[in-house]
């Protein structure tokens, strides 16, 4: 919501479906042989340790050990609108992605200012489920980010102390008694270091920029999970995680976003965060595993602007949201063939929505929200959602060939009172033990954003967002682990928001008359770690359009980004000693062109930009370098790990957007275009991590 209302502002701050079963111990009734088995065995030890591929995204250059910033080298994956901003996944919008953390909803798994809020140690598996994903997942028209942590460890009490240029980080974890265990995580942003509280930035010219910084931005996360093996066949897992972001400037008379809109000036402060906590049980059976959790999410944002000491208390926007998630899955293996998988869900939501603001009428087809301000409004409003799904699907080993999944979707919430019934199906043709084609189709939908619904800032009768899947693979393994992928895919999207401003029937807000449509192929050349090194060649080609219907225009969507080529590539150089590099190319970002300068109607003596058709134009082609060197070593005694890092190693300067020099136009002919970088010029980074 708040993006939506102050996108200038905001420019501020900054599994498999089926889970496998796991072999059942067949002993006799002999006990003393049972408690042998109990004290050696835990069921929690087989997800204790990361995946190979987990692995490999935490050492790629310019992730800065974080898997899931790692995220934006596989393929389909691009940032939508500059390098730290959220990913958006084969032609769909970042906010049609779920995230799921440990089979729970996340509050937000990005922080700000560039990393994602986990802790490399505790990251066991990542998942990308880029389309046409199963019946586990709702309320979700893109990608489905699904994390799992990492259980703990048996194994006495360790601390590992992590410290890098851009944040320090402490880990602590071990075993506490014969079957529970425990790991802690806490990082602090180092950023506050880099600025000094009442200087002003300089622009991309060496200038003052009329922005004072009032508190730097800032960011923590924190994690923790404790587990209890009950026995061989159950597992307790209690888990909590948090994170908070913040930033705090000033906005003088010369700052450009006080000359495009002079009642910004002033202070502004930025805060978000939220707090999770769950409780999982498992129960392991020889022909089924079932999972019950319960968890607890609170999430708050809340932005201040034009705050003046003499003149204005300002305006704000705030929200607060709590919700309860009640959640099962059941795996029951029916045959040796054939597998059921049950989901079931749901979510009790209480928001509320404080705000002293204007109306801004604005989607992601219009070029520039600040043109679309309305009047001042000021009120708070309440909202209860109450939703649920349930999923089955049945997963059947035809043959040593044919494998098949189908499932159905129900999904139902009583705010838009809808009820969705959405097939799913995936079929997969095994030619030999080397080469397979996949085929994946399904039906899916989620609610539009709660700014488009609420009754003082949208439209409540808006219909739910839906979108079809299809996609066709083929998939090859080669000698000396190489393997190599193709996918081709098309999605449609309907029902998608349109503002209506200028319309006759602008008193609603908002209609569902835009569609869409995203269409491409992938291709993934991957090579695993042997001969001392490994790497991946990703290359996607794609192509993502938007509709207004009411005018019958069809436009390319602002994160369209048609070729995107990344290239990774690590080796072991010595026994302690193991570096490489990641390079990324893509089209440039599409942008709407400033085409001439009129009179700010609202203020005298100020301008603002004509557009033309938008983003019809695009920036030059994107690409960065980062390198990345990693020794074992010893600190004092201690095992430790020194990381010597270098993003955008040849300084590229790469565009992310462009607006009017405000400070130099001075009337309507003065048409002086000025772009803006995405502040990712060549940065080096020292690190290191010790483990006592």
């Amino acid at each position: 919501m708040l993006a939506t209302c102050l996108p200038s502002l905001y420019r501020l701050t900054p599994l498999a479906l089926c889970l496998p079963f796991l072999t059942h111990a067949n002993v006799d009734a002999n006990e003393e042989i049972i408690e042998r088995l109990e004290t050696v065995y835990k069921r929690s030890s087989i997800t204790s340790e990361i995946t190979e591929n987990t692995e490999k995204l935490i050492t790629m250059p310019g992730a800065m050990g974080d898997p899931l910033r790692a995220v934006f080298a596989l393929p389909g994956v691009v940032a939508a609108g500059g390098s730290m901003s959220e990913p958006a996944v084969r032609g769909s919008s970042p906010d049609d992605n779920l995230f799921e953390v440990d089979f729970m909803p996340a509050g937000y798994i990005f922080h700000d200012f560039g990393s994602s809020i986990f802790n490399k140690y505790i990251i066991q598996d990542f998942q990308l489920y880029s389309a046409g994903y199963g019946t586990s997942y709702s309320n979700a028209t893109g990608a489905v980010f699904d994390v799992t942590l990492r259980n703990p460890k048996y194994q006495p009490i360790t601390t590992t102390l992590d410290l890098t240029m851009f944040n320090a980080g402490v880990f602590v974890e071990g075993q506490l008694t014969q079957n529970t265990a425990f790991y802690l995580s806490a990082r602090k942003s180092t950023l506050p270091l880099f600025f000094s509280k009442g200087e002003e930035l300089e622009n991309d010219d060496g200038e003052l920029s009329g922005i004072t910084i009032n508190d730097p931005p800032d960011d923590h996360d924190y994690q923790g999970k404790w587990i209890w093996d009950i026995n061989n066949q159950n597992a307790l897992t209690v888990s909590f995680t948090g994170a908070k972001d913040s930033v705090a400037a000033g906005f003088n008379q010369r700052a450009e976003l006080s000359l495009k809109n002079p009642e910004y000036q002033g202070d502004a402060d930025f805060i978000r965060e939220f707090t999770s906590q769950s409780i999982l049980w498992d129960h392991f059976n020889k022909d089924f595993h079932l999972r019950l959790g319960v968890g607890s999410l609170e999430h708050s944002g809340r932005l201040e602007y034009a705050k003046r000491a003499t003149l204005s208390d300002g305006y704000f926007d705030e929200e607060q949201q709590k919700q309860i998630t009640y959640k099962g899955r059941l795996n029951w293996r029916v045959t040796k063939a054939q597998q059921l998988v049950f989901d079931a869900a749901y979510f009790d939501n209480d928001s509320t929505y404080s705000y002293d603001s204007f109306q801004y009428l604005c989607t992601e087809l219009d070029p520039d929200c600040d043109l679309n301000k309305g009047e001042r409004i000021t009120g708070k409003d309440k909202l209860a959602l109450d939703k649920y799904f349930v999923g089955v699907s049945h997963v059947w080993v035809i043959n040593e060939q044919w494998q098949s999944e189908v499932g159905v979707q129900y999904q139902s919430n009583d705010y838009t009172d809808e009820d969705f019934v959405m097939p799913r199906l995936a079929l997969s043709y095994f030619i030999n033990d080397h080469n397979s084609i996949n085929a994946k189709y399904g039906h899916y939908n989620r609610m539009q954003d709660i700014d488009t619904l609420l009754p003082e800032h949208g439209n409540p009768n808006l219909r739910s967002q839906t979108s079809k899947h299809s996609s066709l693979g083929f998939a090859q393994e080669l000698a000396d682990e190489w393997t190599w992928s193709i996918e081709g895919y098309y999605k449609t999207m309907d029902d998608l928001p349109l503002a209506l401003n200028n319309y006759s029937d602008a008193a609603i807000r908002y209609s569902n008359d835009v569609t869409g449509r995203a269409y491409g192929v992938d291709l993934l050349i991957n090579k695993n770690k042997t001969d001392k090194w490994y790497g991946w060649l990703a290359v996607s080609y794609a192509k993502s359009e938007r509709t207004d219907q009411r005018q019958n225009i069809t436009r390319d969507y602002y994160a369209d980004t048609p070729l995107v080529v990344n290239m990774v590539f690590n080796y072991q150089i010595s026994e302690k000693w193991q570096g490489g590099f990641n390079f990324t190319a893509r089209s440039g970002q599409a942008y709407t062109p400033i085409v001439g300068v009129t009179e700010n109607s609202e203020f005298e003596g100020r301008f603002l930009p004509q557009y033309g058709d938008p983003f019809s134009e695009r920036f030059d082609v994107y690409h960065r370098l980062d390198l990345r060197f990693e020794r074992q070593t010893d600190f004092w005694g201690l095992d430790g790990v020194l990381i010597l890092e270098l993003m955008n190693a040849y300084g590229q300067a790469n565009t992310s957007s462009i607006d009017l020099d405000y400070q130099k136009v001075t009337s309507t002919n003065d048409l002086i275009i000025k772009e803006n970088e995405d502040d990712f010029e060549m940065r080096p980074s020292i690190g290191f991590s010790v483990k006592f």
